[in-house]
């Protein structure tokens, strides 16, 4: 699969969604040793795994010891940084390594609060004293809100 086609292919799903429907188990680490060190959190039935960091000769070999996962999934971002070459000695073994779109960022609901005081026909700087919100966060929610009143 080529850069171009990770975006648009319908590989791309909801992790938590998967997880619902599929045998997956989620791995997050902050790094390489302390995801390897997870690993034995795996058993032999779990049909895959998702691993929130790229892919190492070291993690695979680690990983092949532990279970036989039939399919990896990676954040987009890692899977294009995974070596090709990686990629292709996992599939000649039959292991699908494939690329998920994740929610990123830490939800906010600043929009739904400037909407609220829009609505009192608040100004952007009123808001921005009575909320605590930066005075540009909400600028640009309130002209965005503005704009698609329109």
């Amino acid at each position: 699969m080529n850069d171009n086609n990770v975006e648009n292919s319908g590989v791309l799903n909801d992790l938590e969604n998967l997880k619902k429907t599929l045998n997956i188990k989620e791995l997050r680490a902050d790094s390489i040793e302390d995801l390897i060190d997870k690993l034995d959190e795996l058993n032999d039935e779990e049909e895959g795994i998702y691993i929130n960091k790229e892919l190492t000769k070291s993690l695979i070999i680690e990983l092949l010891e532990v279970c036989e996962v039939e399919e990896i999934y990676l954040p987009v971002s890692k899977y294009k940084r995974t070596n090709k070459k990686i990629l292709e000695a996992l599939e000649e073994i039959g292991i699908t390594v494939k690329p998920l779109k994740t929610a990123t960022g830490r939800p906010t609901n600043n929009k739904t609060i400037i909407k609220q005081h829009m609505e009192q026909s608040k100004t952007p700087k009123e808001i921005a004293k009575i909320t605590g919100i930066n005075l540009k966060t909400i600028e640009y929610h309130y002209y965005k809100l503005k704009k698609s009143m329109n």
